[in-house]
């Protein structure tokens, strides 16, 4: 099954089957931040001995077979165990292959999810190169107005006009990247919703999974 997001074409497909072989394990990195000794006069320190920091990460793999016989192994640590039923749905550009599954469905506990990490990047990324040009274009328009005020009838020298844009450029690149972060959550919500419905809509395509 296809389904058109921003004009470009996705295919879908997916499994739904049982869980087998789950297997659950844990990773712990280790860093180690050095001590300090600061004089604080007369004799006297204040010494910060050195730091552990730890972080654990926590992994899940599982397989999913479908009453028809096919397999798919994937991970995701999503609650589950074995036997229950659950769906699985990825996608990918037309003509090319997926990078990761997108929905997930514990059809057993009735608990579902979204994952944007599987989304293609043209599709999470849809609009950034219009949005940076439209920055681009603000910043010397605004870079020429300003130096156009201060020099009143006068040309201003390329120079002026170079620096007056690196300031702007300066001021507006937190701007530009906070509304990048927007338009890349909402791109990941648009596109993931899309999906879901078209996925739920199409009886024929859901019972296509089990087989």
């Amino acid at each position: 099954m296809n389904v058109e997001i921003f004009g470009k074409t996705l295919w879908i497909h997916g499994i739904e089957g049982t869980v087998h072989g789950l297997t659950q394990w844990t990773e712990t990195t280790t860093q180690t931040t050095n001590g300090t000794a600061t004089h604080l006069g007369g004799g006297n320190y204040v010494i910060n001995g050195p730091q552990v920091h730890t972080n654990t990460t926590h992994h899940q793999k599982f397989w999913v077979v479908s009453p028809g016989g096919r397999e798919r192994q994937d991970i995701g640590n999503y609650p589950m165990r074995d036997g229950q039923t659950v769906r699985l749905v990825w996608v990918g550009l037309e003509g090319r292959q997926s990078t990761g599954y997108v929905l997930f469905h514990n059809l057993s506990t009735q608990a579902g999810w979204k994952t944007p990490v599987g989304l293609p990047s043209p599709i999470r990324q849809n609009g950034f190169g219009r949005l940076t040009r439209r920055y681009l274009l603000c910043i010397l328009l605004l870079g020429g107005c300003a130096v156009a005020t201060s020099q009143g009838p006068a040309l201003a020298p390329p120079s002026t006009l170079c620096v007056v844009s690196i300031l702007l450029a300066i001021a507006l690149i937190p701007i530009g990247f906070m509304h990048l972060y927007q338009m890349f959550r909402r791109n990941e919500q648009t596109a993931l919703l899309a999906i879901e419905q078209a996925v739920l809509s199409n009886p024929a395509f859901l019972q296509s999974l089990s087989a």
